[in-house]
């Protein structure tokens, strides 16, 4: 698995959250406990969860193009930055849902996220 993989792997990831907040937004409300008490949803947050969409669309186009844009040392530097750095904030504010019963432990986006963030680092750290 090279870098070039990585990135395109973590692309499709982005994607496949777009396509569920499209397509299948019941998948990550219910995911992450956002049901309404009838077990519903709520309008209002599948409106929010198209709209915050079009970033993470963005993040996975990134994810794409990056090892065709950058080369060298510099593919590993945006890898820290991309895969761990903003992995790891991703973590943080899942974590932090968590602890304070905001949200539920979503095992689809943590545990994919924080294997980004090892294979990421490994592959960023290694030398070729």
């Amino acid at each position: 698995m090279t870098l070039t993989h990585l990135f395109k792997a973590q692309a499709i990831f982005a994607w496949i959250w777009v396509a569920m907040f499209w397509l299948f937004p019941q998948v990550p409300a219910e995911s992450f406990g956002f049901l309404m008490a009838d077990g519903t949803l709520n309008p209002d947050l599948v409106t929010f969860g198209q709209a915050a969409s079009i970033p993470i669309l963005a993040l996975g186009a990134i994810s794409w193009m990056a090892p065709s844009w950058v080369s060298g040392e510099h593919i590993k530097k945006l890898g820290m930055l991309m895969g761990v750095y903003i992995n790891i904030l991703f973590i943080a504010v899942q974590l932090y849902h968590q602890f304070t019963d905001a949200a539920n432990f979503d095992p689809f986006g943590m545990i994919a996220t924080a294997v980004f963030v090892v294979l990421f680092f490994w592959k960023c750290r290694a030398s070729d």
